[in-house]
């Protein structure tokens, strides 16, 4: 082999790094990132308090998202399969998934019918009000992906339909069990410190939407009000202000004043990469929903 072959496999997948790379080049790349979390940000705000418990921390998101996966597989969401899917990646323990399942449940967020079965193996029922989060988060993924690709962009109306919701959620399941890797968090002062710490991402979110739009990259210089973002995203000023200070000393920012922060350049590169694989698999994913109903 002298290599071509690798390349060649590269350039076809859609979600390669070379796939990434190009991405960030597009000019519009930046605008589809704010528009994401932006739309992000205002659908936490949007939320009751019984969804935001159960999306507030890594390890109830990883949750939320397997309980989507599980539900738009033809097996259906129980509470064995969610057990055994967080079992095997790490993501909680069966405890936990009993805790979550449950408030789910009293909250009116997941129905348990009646039955037979142990309880553990029944098909559960996912409400619209578990499903309104990810619906939200769909639709703003639409409109910042439309800015990037223009097949997209033309079928947006159709796309942005309650109709198309579900597909596109069965979509980016298949996705998702098809690739697995997609899911890993290999680590760096993102995902360890910001995606992996309760309120993180949105903290991160709420200061690159901030910036001014002249700015040399994603994340260059942000102003920091911790009392405003511990209001916001319901965690406390120690919180964030451990937070700032682990990313200080992974080398991912530095202060300029106590309420002024420059986020490095390779800081911001790794932020890059993860949103232009994030809108990678949106485009991925919507235009395999576009085709499937074109079909």
């Amino acid at each position: 082999m002298d290599g071509g072959e690798l390349i060649a496999e590269d350039e076809a997948d859609a979600l390669s790094d070379a796939a990434v790379a190009r991405l960030r080049q597009h000019p519009r790349f930046r605008e589809a990132v704010q528009v994401l979390a932006a739309a992000s940000l205002a659908g936490y705000e949007a939320q009751d308090p019984a969804t935001r418990w159960l999306t507030r921390d890594l390890g109830r998101s990883a949750l939320y998202l397997a309980a989507l996966i599980w539900d738009a597989t033809p097996m259906g969401l129980s509470v064995a399969a969610l057990a055994a899917g967080a079992a095997a990646t790490g993501a909680a323990s069966r405890g936990r998934v009993l805790a979550f399942v449950q408030y789910a449940h009293q909250a009116g967020h997941i129905i348990v019918p009646a039955g037979p079965e142990p309880w553990g193996r029944r098909r559960l029922t996912l409400t619209p009000a578990f499903m309104a989060p990810l619906h939200h988060l769909i639709r703003g993924g639409l409109q910042a992906v439309a800015l990037i690709d223009p097949r997209v962009a033309a079928d947006l109306p159709e796309l942005s339909q309650q109709a198309s919701l579900a597909r596109i959620i069965r979509s980016g399941a298949k996705l998702i069990l098809d690739r697995p890797l997609l899911l890993q968090n290999p680590g760096g002062p993102f995902r360890e410190i910001f995606v992996g710490r309760d309120g993180g991402m949105r903290v991160l979110q709420r200061l690159m939407i901030t910036q001014p739009e002249d700015r040399a990259r994603l994340l260059d210089v942000a102003e920091v009000s911790r009392s405003e973002l511990s209001r916001r995203y319901g965690v406390s000023r120690t919180h964030i202000n451990r937070m700032l200070a682990d990313a200080q000393g992974a080398g991912a920012l530095t202060p300029l004043s106590p309420d002024r922060v420059a986020f490095s350049p390779a800081f911001s590169d790794e932020v890059e990469a993860y949103f232009a694989g994030m809108l990678l698999c949106l485009v991925v994913v919507m235009q395999q929903t576009a085709e499937a109903a074109a079909a």
